[in-house]
């Protein structure tokens, strides 16, 4: 969740009409059971996530940020 939250407050801080889209994750197809199969399946949603998100992330924390990765 710490992406999102990083996108978006980096998104109205900086007020750049060019900033990058970016994906918000689908949280309905996340399971409320309390099993090994729905924690393994909720992980597997979010390791997408990050995955497409994590390159927009540090593509604007370098442009936006003063210190480099």
């Amino acid at each position: 969740m710490y992406l999102v939250t990083f996108l978006a407050k980096t998104k109205v801080k900086v007020n750049d009409p060019n900033y990058p889209e970016y994906p918000y994750p689908d949280l309905s197809t996340l399971k409320d059971e309390h099993s090994m199969t729905s924690i393994k399946y909720n992980i597997n949603i979010f390791l997408k996530y990050i995955k497409e998100a994590k390159p927009i992330a540090k593509k604007v924390y370098n442009k936006y940020s003063q210190l480099k990765m």
